[in-house]
């Protein structure tokens, strides 16, 4: 009985130093799987940061070639309403220019008919003038 006891105890010390070893064991390999997993997360969050780098400079650069083509657009335009502008305004010189000439014309007519009425009445009141003197005259004749 002994013996059995004795086997018993030391069933029982080995049992629980192989449940010391194997833990030991599994706490070193899991270390190590903890260690690999870091450096895999490590890895693959460096890998993502120089993607998301590389697609936000790719967007960068996309943003920029399309402000420039915009801006070109805007460069274009401006140059063809300044160009409208310019024509407008040359436009609406002349017309100002064919006014002015037109209005002095007009006045000058104007002008001439006005004296050609002046002379006219002056005419008229020569002759009135005339009349008046020989109807005085025939008038103190007959009286």
């Amino acid at each position: 009985m002994q013996n059995t006891t004795r086997v018993r105890v030391l069933l029982g010390v080995l049992s629980v130093l192989m449940l010391v070893v194997f833990a030991a064991g599994c706490g070193t390999v899991s270390d190590q799987t903890k260690q690999e997993a870091k450096k895999k997360i490590e890895a693959k969050k460096e890998q993502v940061k120089k993607e998301a780098k590389k697609k936000v400079e790719a967007k960068a650069q996309q943003a920029k070639k399309e402000a420039t083509t915009l801006q070109k657009q805007v460069n274009a335009k401006k140059q063809e309403v300044k160009k409208e502008i310019e024509a407008g305004q040359k436009d609406l010189k002349n017309k100002v220019d064919d006014l002015k000439k037109k209005v002095e014309t007009g006045q000058e007519d104007l002008k001439k008919k006005v004296d050609d009425v002046q002379k006219d009445v002056n005419d008229l009141q020569e002759k009135v003038d005339e009349l008046l003197k020989k109807v005085d005259v025939q008038h103190k004749q007959n009286q």
